[in-house]
């Protein structure tokens, strides 16, 4: 009725040096990435410009809710304990010197 659109944009994993990834077949540099994204801008709903990440949301969308947040979860909570592990060695370091 305004002419607003509203857009949410969905990436999965971006190489860019704050993420420590590198460019892969399912991780686009940022200027990939932002290039391809600003091609969806005036569609509305929810998107995944880059391809691999829409196909990864696909199968995502295939399995039950539960299954994949069990995934995510696990994921991400792998990924909490390799930081804590390193967080405590630089900390034991620091007590060293």
């Amino acid at each position: 009725q305004k002419g607003i659109r509203v857009q949410c944009q969905i990436p999965f994993y971006v190489a860019t040096k704050l993420a420590k990834l590198r460019r892969s077949f399912t991780v686009p540099t940022a200027d990939e990435y932002v290039w391809l994204a600003m091609r969806w801008i005036g569609q509305s709903g929810t998107v995944s410009p880059f391809w691999a990440h829409a196909l990864q949301g696909w199968v995502m969308n295939t399995f039950p809710a539960a299954v994949v947040e069990s995934g995510v979860m696990s994921m991400h909570a792998g990924i909490r304990k390799r930081g804590l592990k390193k967080d405590a060695k630089i900390a034991a370091e620091g007590k060293k010197n």
